[in-house]
């Protein structure tokens, strides 16, 4: 019956750590990469709301991660890389 309760255990510990959403400052410079290669083509006019879209989220993103918040970095992260590759799309 231990053996049991101690598999349920970490069984339950790994499905929380793995649903756990990390966000990184490999991840902001991945998105900062695209809003640079959007600004390269002309997304400042041809795409400006993504463009600033992108820019705003990945400054939340960014406010998220300094506070700790992981799971918040993440969501603001993947909308801002969203936009930024929408307004990349616009501008070519």
């Amino acid at each position: 019956m231990k053996l049991l309760m101690g598999a349920s255990s970490l069984f339950l510990v790994g499905l929380f750590v793995s649903g756990c959403a990390v966000y990184t400052p490999k991840d902001i410079k991945s998105v900062e990469q695209m809003i640079s290669e959007a600004a390269s083509a002309g997304a400042e006019k041809k795409a400006a709301y993504e463009y600033y879209s992108a820019i705003e989220h990945l400054n939340v993103a960014k406010d998220e991660l300094s506070e700790a918040d992981d799971k918040n970095a993440k969501v603001f992260g993947e909308k801002a890389q969203a936009m930024a590759e929408k307004a990349l799309q616009k501008s070519k």
